[in-house]
């Protein structure tokens, strides 16, 4: 069988930023983050020994492939996917590895987050290996922060692992105690309403505004440290407005932590994102940059009566809309009918061709 991995992205309203060290380890995090529904997908199929390792993204038409697992280290290409492979995958086993993405590289949606929780699920399905949602995000998570080295956070990973509208609390000291937000349905059913993510095509690069961040901590009375403390404030008002049903709350914690988006560093700011902001005023109640900013997709609060409008304004202006729709399944697996030599063939031929 072919065992098959959906993850939703997620969008990260307020807070983003306090889950990562050495931030949340010193003073403590909090994140509001929710699962929508555009999905990252993997799939892992066993191969007969000796067949070799094959690794494609289908949207990104690119891959790798090697005569045996410890061999991909010597790739230059899909550097995050082989780490993955490298760690869960027996040395002498052979394997097809295919991934694809509703969402660019640079979305600021937690696609990376979302594409190892999803290579984890599906190569444990394959395995026949019992793991739950919790324990694939955190093991997700290690694989990007220890064996790759990229610096930040792990709400990304929990996020898109649960599904549903996270409040997620990072304790001083270490340790995350994740938990879904009580919120009425008129409450989520006027949130996805109003709710619109902007994609702009400016993506952003998240490994190097983290190293600008985390530069600027450990600077002396760091204008960094006290935006990270103001972002957890937000992110703790706005849990509390929305499970009051307030969107009037929700959408000034979401301003607010915007600006202090800002704050942390010059990098996260966007000439382009305020360009947007500017001429979409007039629409909306409140928006933020989502991840760590500096391009990427913004989430915008419209207007009830004016969500139409908004719509057509960003089109005039080259960006792409997307709905919000809250997923709460969040990771699923499932096997589905192996692929036919033919097509193992035809995919394994292309990863050897793009290494």
């Amino acid at each position: 069988m072919r065992a098959c991995a959906r993850v939703p992205v997620r969008v990260d309203p307020a807070g983003g930023g306090t889950d990562a060290p050495p931030f949340c380890v010193d003073h403590g995090g909090a994140v509001v983050n929710f699962a929508v529904r555009r999905h990252v997908f993997a799939s892992a199929q066993r191969l007969k020994k000796g067949s070799g390792v094959f690794l494609w993204a289908m949207d990104l038409q690119a891959g790798t492939c090697a005569a045996q697992v410890a061999e991909l280290r010597e790739s230059s290409q899909l550097e995050f996917v082989k780490a993955f492979v490298l760690r869960l995958v027996p040395e002498a086993d052979s394997l097809l590895l295919m991934t694809e993405a509703d969402v660019p590289p640079g979305s600021g949606l937690g696609g990376s987050g979302a594409l190892g929780v999803a290579i984890v699920a599906a190569i444990d399905r394959a395995y026949g290996r019992d793991r739950s949602a919790l324990e694939t995000a955190a093991l997700a998570n290690e694989i990007e922060r220890y064996d790759l080295g990229y610096p930040g956070g792990d709400q990304d990973s929990y996020g898109t692992a649960l599904g549903g509208i996270n409040f997620l609390q990072y304790h001083q000291g270490g340790g995350i105690s994740p938990g879904r937000l009580q919120i009425s349905d008129d409450t989520r059913h006027a949130l996805e309403h109003q709710s619109l993510l902007v994609y702009s095509g400016a993506a952003h690069v998240s490994a190097t505004i983290h190293e600008d961040i985390r530069q600027s901590y450990a600077l002396e009375n760091s204008p960094t440290v006290r935006a990270m403390a103001a972002l957890r404030k937000q992110a703790q008002a706005m849990a509390t407005a929305l499970e009051a049903g307030s969107l009037e709350g929700y959408g000034t914690a979401l301003s607010e932590s915007c600006r202090q988006l800002y704050n942390l560093h010059d990098s996260c700011d966007s000439a382009e994102h305020r360009r947007l902001f500017e001429a979409l005023d007039e629409t909306i109640l409140a928006g933020k940059t989502c991840g760590a900013g500096g391009g990427g997709c913004l989430l915008l609060l419209t207007k009830p009566e004016q969500r139409a409008e908004c719509v057509r304004r960003v089109e005039q202006l080259g960006g792409v809309v997307w709905p919000v729709t809250i997923d709460d399944q969040g990771l699923v697996t499932w096997n589905t009918p192996p692929l036919a030599e033919a097509q193992v063939e035809k995919i394994c031929q292309l990863a050897s061709g793009s290494a």
